[in-house]
């Protein structure tokens, strides 16, 4: 496996937002990225631990959707440890930036007034300037699906909490969503249930707030589940492009159909259902080859999710930047990559990081090929996938760490693979992609393939 460097970005969402100023070194980036997902990963453990009830359906490859969906997008950048979408809320609609996340279900923007804000590029959301805004009641049944709520004057107020100490509180409202279509007209969604937050602190600077994608009854994509046959995916580009390198989040049939006409055939694996946690997305990790041969002392068992405790498995997560695999796999993975890499190892403990290298004098540095076999699909990652350099130096380290109980597949190993959510047949379609600023979305009811990008 060779480093490549990202591909020229064609559209643009917000080029100069605050998340790509260079006030910081990509390596301090990197270093924040390290805590904040080694504290998600924590959070994940107590989500587990306290246990929610599960929904949907087993998964099943023969079944078919009796409604057809419609299409719909918003573009999806690179920011320092994660990715950033649009969302439109209100009427007349007020469009901001929110961290897309799949690891939870809250949807919510930054609201005026506002108690205890951190700063973001635009305005703060006004509900005072939208006709469809309302409060929740305390007592409804939307009110309910929250972890934390209080009773305030008869209506509901929250608090949801993040792993690294990042919170979010407000009221818990509705208003009309606005989606845009593929083919560039819009659709409203009237009463979308949303946090306005008035206190809010934490990890969130740059943004305007966040879009819960898991798999509860709150999350963006399962209010809009059945207009978009809760079916979406995404592309994640280059976890160093710049805010103009843009791919599509696309949800309803164009998901599926824009995976169909990829290069590569989209190849599916099961989503595994925990009885402890809904929110998150399951999946089954058999194996990790290097060099296409399995990894001695890693076993199937070690990715095991025990449905009886919740404990152990496979999560995916856009919002967690490097993967947490369990540390019963992690040291021999850890182990064989340092075997067959013969660059310079450096002192990494400043990155956070187990294995860095000094490629200051390699102009074309090559790295063992890594595989990560998922039951029925093989992941097969480039450098790009495993190694981040880190700065001007040339220091460059393996974008993995280890974690007791569970592993969770964060962005760096998505990035420039097409990942297809369809959550009504509980499965998820993954193929490797060229460059996902370059991806075509394919919208079957509009005719023809569109260069979206």
């Amino acid at each position: 496996m060779v480093l490549q460097e990202s591909s020229q970005a064609q559209l643009r969402l917000r080029a100069n937002s605050p998340l790509h100023d260079a006030q910081t070194t990509f390596a301090e980036r990197i270093h924040s990225a390290v805590k904040r997902s080694q504290a998600r990963a924590a959070a994940f453990k107590s989500i587990v631990a306290a246990g929610v009830t599960p929904r949907g359906l087993n998964f099943d490859p023969t079944i078919e959707l009796s409604t057809k969906a419609s299409s719909f997008q918003s573009p999806v950048a690179a920011a320092p440890g994660g990715y950033i979408m649009s969302i439109s809320l209100g009427t007349p609609p007020q469009t901001r930036t929110a961290i897309a996340d799949t690891g939870s279900d809250l949807v919510w923007l930054q609201c005026a007034p506002c108690s205890v804000c951190y700063q973001q590029p635009d305005p703060l959301f006004d509900p005072r300037k939208s006709s469809t805004y309302k409060k929740i009641r305390y007592f409804s049944s939307l009110c309910g699906e929250l972890p934390q709520v209080s009773y305030n004057w008869g209506y509901c107020t929250y608090r949801y909490g993040y792993g690294d100490q990042s919170t979010t509180q407000g009221d818990f409202a509705l208003d009309t969503l606005t989606l845009t279509a593929t083919d560039g007209s819009t659709q409203t969604v009237p009463n979308f249930a949303f946090g306005c937050g008035k206190r809010n602190q934490g990890t969130f600077s740059g943004t305007d707030g966040l879009v819960g994608l898991g798999r509860g009854a709150i999350s963006f994509n399962e209010q809009i589940g059945s207009l978009i046959g809760s079916k979406f995916s995404y592309c994640l580009v280059d976890a160093s492009s710049s805010a103009s390198e843009t791919s599509p989040l696309l949800l309803g049939d164009a998901a599926e159909s824009t995976g169909n006409s990829l290069k590569a055939k989209i190849q599916y694996t099961p989503l595994i259902r925990n009885p402890a946690a809904d929110t998150f997305y399951y999946v089954k990790l058999n194996g990790i080859l290097v060099n296409n041969k399995p990894v001695s002392g890693i076993r199937s068992s070690d990715f095991a999710l025990n449905v009886l405790t919740g404990q152990g498995g496979v999560i995916l997560d856009s919002g967690t930047t490097i993967t947490q695999l369990i540390q019963s796999a992690y040291i021999p993975l850890l182990t064989k990559l340092q075997s067959l890499i013969q660059y310079t190892q450096i002192d990494s403990s400043q990155i956070g990081l187990d294995l860095c290298y000094d490629l200051s004098a390699v102009a074309n540095p090559t790295f063992p090929s890594v595989t990560f076999q998922f039951q029925s699909v093989d992941l097969v990652l480039p450098a790009n996938n495993m190694f981040l350099q880190v700065d001007d130096q040339g220091t460059t380290c393996l974008a993995l760490a280890g974690t007791s109980d569970f592993t969770i597949i964060g962005n760096i190993q998505q990035q420039n693979h097409y990942f297809l959510y369809d959550v009504a047949n509980e499965r998820v379609g993954i193929a490797p992609v060229d460059s996902c600023s370059t991806l075509k979305t394919r919208d079957l009811s509009a005719g023809s393939a569109k260069d979206e990008l």
